[in-house]
């Protein structure tokens, strides 16, 4: 019980925290909504853009990055926050599609995301420029939400047809 409360709180404190839509604001927010969340920058190794660790419910984020990209991957981290994800097995790889979907969703609203794919063709890269996203978020777009929101369509119009 206890921990399902506290997971309510984290996602009321997430969807808080992403109202900001800057990176900037989005983390000081998250100063007074989460005091013991720890946010911090430094540069990172490699390909590696952030990480949260689940112990000390701290995320690192690579300084080097642009805002837009340092925006996308705190809200994914926050995700990996919100439901207490440690990444280990045997959740890490369905936390992992779970808090890609969430940061997708998040990111891109539907009709947005409509108008960019008509305007650029399909052409990800233009797509994630326009909607200031990373690319990978418009990747998890497609396989995590449209799967999902073409579902709904189709049960809103069976509930049609019903009639």
């Amino acid at each position: 019980m206890l921990k399902t409360t506290v997971l309510l709180e984290r996602r009321r404190i997430f969807d808080k925290a992403v109202r900001e839509k800057t990176y900037g604001r989005m983390r000081m927010a998250l100063y007074q909504l989460a005091p013991s969340l720890v946010v911090q920058s430094t540069v990172l190794n490699g390909r590696l853009m952030g990480c949260y660790d689940a112990q000390l419910e701290a995320i690192t984020i690579d300084r080097s990055m642009t805002l837009d990209d340092k925006k996308c991957v705190l809200i994914h981290e926050l995700g990996h926050w919100v439901f207490d994800d440690d990444s280990q097995p045997p959740y890490g790889a369905k936390r992992e599609r779970a808090t890609r979907k969430l940061t997708a969703s998040t990111l891109i609203r539907a009709e947005d995301y409509r108008q960019a794919e008509l305007m650029y063709e399909g052409d990800m890269f233009l797509m994630a420029n326009d909607l200031g996203v990373n690319p990978d978020i418009i990747l998890d777009y497609q396989k995590y939400v449209i799967p999902t929101l073409i579902g709904t369509k189709r049960r809103e119009l069976s509930c049609v047809d019903a009639y």
